[in-house]
């Protein structure tokens, strides 16, 4: 799915990146391979660059420069090509204030196995166990 995007190129949102699709471009790949006579000399050298900055990143396995990058609704993409690499968390509170708001519910994904901690019952065993991801 990464290597489908191209919103973490600076400059291209949702708009432009269907664009782009919709052109017979829908994989870093398919804009490597093809002669793009279709797009602006500018337009080609900025979606170039994204890509070649994209495959280093991912090369260097990377995972930040992608959540830096995608908009925050989007960061779902980066998940099967750094699944191995990263933990994933699911937070549920009672609600939105900040004086009357509790954590009620964690799962934590870790690319193998789900891990939940409840309100009540082992809600205080997650802060150890989140630190077995931390990177040094």
């Amino acid at each position: 799915m990464l290597k489908n995007t191209f919103l973490q190129i600076p400059g291209l949102g949702i708009k432009s990146e269907q664009r782009i699709w919709s052109s017979g471009i829908c994989s870093w790949e398919d804009f490597l391979r093809e002669n793009l006579t279709h797009f602006s000399p500018q337009r080609r050298d900025t979606l170039s660059r994204g890509i070649e900055e994209s495959l280093d990143q991912m090369s260097r396995n990377n995972p930040n420069y992608f959540a830096d990058r995608l908009p925050s609704n989007q960061t779902w993409r980066i998940f099967p090509e750094f699944r191995e690499s990263t933990a994933y968390l699911d937070i549920e509170t009672t609600g939105l204030d900040s004086w009357s708001n509790d954590i009620t519910t964690i799962a934590l994904y870790d690319g193998k196995s789900v891990f939940t901690y409840v309100q009540g019952q082992n809600l205080d065993e997650f802060k150890e166990d989140i630190q077995k991801y931390r990177v040094s």
